[in-house]
């Protein structure tokens, strides 16, 4: 029976050849060196449970070896032994970690009891140390070092346990989604079902069906009953993202929902009760939206109990590098490749640029150069800005022009379309109409860019 594996140092060969073949005789499978440097090679090759070393070495002190030895596993047990170890030394190695110290000659039946026990330890120190690791969770967080990160982070954690209604605003891009994640995630509703829904673009109809669900028969197509969003959440976390493209008949749906925890089905007699936290989001500012017209007063007021406002990125360009890590460490796991890092110049090109996209124009450039980089790192020349135009797109409306650099108006037309509606997370309405131009429009120029 192997009682565990060992690695014996000691600078005398005879008495390092015989402590070998006597602990191999009695169960131990051993490794040795004579040299402190060789000591700590076969240390990290073989991983020992035990380690029996000496204090004199001739190329490095073994208190010095000890010293590497607790730098590199802490849990690892040394006996260290030595012909003549004063009070000084001693002291030293038992402050440096040391299991136990023996005096030379010692008996072989001793040694092995005191090593046993050592061996013991190890492997306690060991289980511990991994069940340390499965119960360890790791606390989410928003990646970056900013001081406006930090304390969204803090509020993050402070607020995600209220029953409270949460108001996200921030640019398009920002991640307002991840934040509802995490406001799951740390909260007691974790266990439970979180569910997403984007407001934007959906018939009043549909939306309506999506959030609420349907008796079955209760219009054209409803061949069953449906359960909507709200209910399948109950007692978890509902996201309604694009929460100000909301229709004003559904937002007084929503604010029943807030207020009195409870809705009809589309086309329903009964009242069903559900225990959600509702997260919004808009990039939109709602208080304009109120003054306008556009969304309900007392459904604004309900909704911004915990109003939460996400920075843009350009106006923190320190997180870049986190975000970037973060980002490329999801993209290799996604896309199956090789992890890789960003190169100094890439990263400055990273910094310099405005981002309109914000942190989702950040993982599509990401994206894209993980995919085209030919070495182990990102170059600057990977990266490529906009809709997956190049710098000369980029540049297209304020180069300045010769006979020769002359383009088509639709190629430089539709470059800039695409690159706006990559700026406002991919929603064409929203981009038709800050380009002051229809939805059929933006289609047209992004089919033509393939």
């Amino acid at each position: 029976m192997i009682r565990g594996r060992i690695l014996v140092v000691d600078d005398q060969p005879e008495l390092l050849d015989e402590l070998c073949a006597q602990l191999s005789e009695i169960g131990w499978e051993v490794s040795g060196a004579s040299l402190g440097r060789d000591a700590l090679r076969s240390f990290d090759e073989t991983s020992p449970d035990v380690v029996l070393l000496d204090v004199m070495l001739p190329d490095i002190s073994g208190l010095d070896v000890l010293d590497e030895i607790k730098a590199r596993s802490e849990s690892t047990p040394v006996v260290v032994m030595s012909g003549g170890a004063t009070i000084e030394i001693a002291v030293r190695a038992m402050r440096s970690g040391a299991e136990s110290l023996v005096q030379k000659p010692f008996d072989v039946d001793s040694l092995d009891a005191l090593l046993e026990k050592a061996g013991r330890s190890s492997v306690l120190r060991r289980q511990v140390a991994a069940l340390q690791r499965e119960l360890a969770v790791e606390t989410p967080v928003l990646p970056g070092t900013s001081a406006s990160i930090r304390e969204l982070n803090e509020m993050i954690h402070r607020v995600a346990s209220a029953p409270s209604p949460v108001l996200l605003e921030g640019e398009s891009g920002t991640g307002k989604g991840l934040v509802a994640k995490l406001l799951h995630e740390v909260s007691l509703r974790r266990t439970a079902p979180r569910v997403e829904l984007n407001c934007a673009g959906l018939s009043r109809e549909l939306l309506e069906s999506e959030l609420f669900g349907h008796e079955k028969g209760a219009f054209t197509g409803a061949f069953s009953t449906k359960q909507g969003l709200l209910e399948i959440a109950s007692g978890g976390t509902v996201f309604l993202d694009e929460i100000g493209e909301l229709e004003p008949t559904i937002q007084a749906r929503l604010l029943k929902v807030l207020e009195d925890k409870s809705f009809r089905r589309v086309g329903g007699l009964r009242d069903i009760r559900v225990d959600v936290r509702l997260v919004a989001a808009t990039n939109r500012d709602l208080e304009v939206e109120v003054r306008d017209g556009r969304f309900r007063q007392d459904l604004f007021f309900r909704l911004n109990v915990i109003r939460l406002k996400l920075p843009p990125l350009r106006t923190r360009v320190e997180d870049i590098p986190p975000i970037a890590e973060h980002l490329l460490g999801q993209l290799s796991r996604d896309l199956g490749t090789r992890s890789m890092k960003i190169s100094g110049r890439a990263l400055s090109k990273l910094k310099s640029h405005t981002w309109p996209g914000n942190a989702r124009e950040l993982r599509n450039v990401l994206e894209r150069a993980l995919l085209v980089a030919k070495g182990n790192e990102i170059l600057a020349d990977d990266l490529a800005f906009g809709a997956g135009a190049s710098p000369r797109d980029s540049a297209a409306i304020t180069e300045t022009l010769d006979e020769s650099s002359i383009r088509p108006l639709d190629e430089v037309a539709s470059g800039y379309v695409a690159r706006a509606v990559d700026a406002v997370g991919g929603n064409v309405r929203k981009a038709a109409r800050l380009l002051d131009v229809s939805p059929s429009t933006v289609y047209a120029h992004l089919r033509r860019r393939g």
